[in-house]
């Protein structure tokens, strides 16, 4: 094994102990973590109406088709690249989609009558099918109560799989789960893992698929290494097949992993087997899609090396703003629902900030790390605007980057082997407050936004109320709820994280 250099906080004055090497309190403090954050995804989940994500509808026909033909789900035509599927799918989003003055309601939509439909991947074979089997299995008569299933779903495997990391991975690495995984994701995150959205997906695996690798490399027991090489593999088909641009984020995330954690070892060499399978499934994904973020570009007019370069620099200029688009900058659902300001500044804030900090430890491997996930940033959106020969603004979209951007920040975040990652009292309050302030308002902001549409005033979004799930509960319980729910996360996470005995910083050397 190979030394290296960490930052970790000083030593405890008094030995913890407990399930999570915690104290009792903080063992019950740390338990209570999921359930809330699993609630507060739920409130997302009930937050907006069927067909509110980007594209939903081609989406929900994929999903609805996955399974071949299922009488009155999914029908034949003569036409292979036209299915028959019911109009709640095909016209899910068409009564608001880009009318912000127009509430969630589509009784167009309400009708389980047969329709044909070109918007699905049995038309384009876009997207790899993973995603869309999985999501078949809750498809039934009535799209609404599919739709919540499939989001809740989601939800708890998201939960499930931060959870199961935080019980696997050593204590030094949980850390990495707590914050690592909550930091970057008001407000997109929050609204799009609890969808019916592939990206979705994508979010949850670049969170969740290095820490994985990290484990599996570092597990001293049978029992951890096979538990933690059994999440990556979910993991990573989570992502592949989900997405072909997530497959190559995954390839990216295992090359980092190789970086931080390479050794002249034969054990090191053995467990790289694994991550090598996981990158052949990877390849394999990706080329069994067509989708991989890149447009055709074959009608437009060819450009000349000086017109190529001059949009490459229009782009790189503007690039900053596909970076902070998930965190507020840009709008939710079909990018009609624009967040305040109040949302987007303490999130990107805090994301800059964290990261910023936690690159006062960058030895060598974290630097080439950091700066590897860094050029993928930059290269991986100019790339796709200069081929499809726009500006930013026009075909990519934040969500395609958006696994990037929590891989850099995990990433950032390497070396620190303590809960709370050398964060101050101070720091970590500003963090919860901050994220709550953002993640509270972004909420209000998406239901009011389905509820009356934003013509509407008022902190009542029981009142006027034009669309709503047929559920005992209003709007304004979902956002109080799933608010404090919020809150509670990121309270508990900050108490269990709080520095105790000496609150400075040592430098010791260690073995990684």
């Amino acid at each position: 094994m190979t030394a290296d250099v960490e930052y970790v906080e000083a030593a405890p004055t008094a030995p913890r102990r407990g399930l999570f090497g915690l104290g009792p309190v903080r063992t019950v403090i740390a338990a209570l973590i999921p359930v809330a954050l699993l609630v507060a995804l739920l409130s997302w989940a009930f937050a907006s109406p069927v067909g509110a994500s980007p594209d939903e509808d081609y989406h929900l026909g994929s999903i609805w088709c996955a399974q071949g033909d299922r009488a009155g789900l999914c029908e034949s035509t003569s036409d292979p690249g036209v299915k028959r599927v019911p109009a709640s799918v095909t016209k899910a989003a068409k009564c608001y989609a880009f009318d912000i003055l127009h509430s969630g309601r589509c009784p167009d939509a309400a009708s389980q009558q047969l329709e044909k439909s070109k918007r699905g991947t049995f038309n384009d074979h876009g997207y790899p099918p993973v995603f869309y089997l999985t999501m078949s299995v809750f498809v039934s008569q009535d799209t609404a109560a599919s739709v919540l299933a499939m989001r809740a779903f989601n939800c708890l495997l998201f939960v499930g799989l931060l959870t199961a990391l935080f019980l696997l991975l050593s204590p030094p690495r949980r850390g990495l789960v707590l914050w690592g995984g909550t930091i970057a994701l008001v407000p997109f995150g929050m609204f799009i893992i609890p969808s019916v959205n592939p990206s979705g997906w994508a979010a949850i695996s670049a969170v969740t698929l290095w820490l994985c690798l990290v484990g599996f490399y570092e597990a001293q027991s049978r029992g951890r290494m096979i538990g933690l090489g059994a999440l990556a593999t979910v993991a990573t088909l989570m992502g592949a097949g989900a997405r072909s641009d997530a497959a190559t984020y995954s390839v990216l995330a295992m090359v980092v992993v190789v970086l931080l954690k390479a050794e002249r070892t034969r054990d090191f060499w053995l467990r790289s087997i694994l991550t090598l399978v996981l990158a052949i499934v990877c390849v394999v994904f990706f080329l069994t899609g067509s989708q991989g973020g890149v447009i055709n570009p074959e009608t437009a007019a060819p450009l000349s090396g000086r017109q190529t370069l001059a949009l490459a620099v229009a782009n790189l200029l503007q690039l900053p703003s596909l970076w902070t688009g998930s965190l507020g900058t840009w709008g939710l659902g079909w990018l009609d629902t624009l967040m305040p300001a109040i949302v987007w500044v303490p999130s990107v804030v805090l994301v800059a900030g964290v990261a910023f900090g936690a690159l006062r430890y960058a030895p060598l491997r974290k630097a080439l790390a950091v700066g590897l996930v860094g050029v993928a940033l930059v290269v991986v959106p100019l790339y796709v605007l200069v081929h499809d020969r726009v500006t930013v603004g026009n075909g990519v979209q934040p969500r395609y980057i958006y696994p990037l951007l929590l891989l850099f920040v995990g990433v950032s975040l390497w070396g620190f082997r303590r809960l709370g990652l050398g964060l101050s009292g101070v720091q970590l309050i500003l963090i919860v407050g901050g994220l709550w302030i953002a993640n509270h308002v972004a909420l209000y902001t998406n239901l009011r936004r389905y509820v009356t549409g934003e013509a509407a005033q008022g902190l009542n979004l029981d009142a006027g109320t034009d669309w709503w799930w047929s559920l005992p509960f209003g709007p304004i319980w979902v956002w109080v709820v799933g608010s404090l729910a919020f809150l509670a996360a990121l309270a508990a996470a900050a108490v269990i994280s709080w520095p105790t005995g000496t609150f400075g910083l040592r430098r010791r050397a260690a073995l990684t």
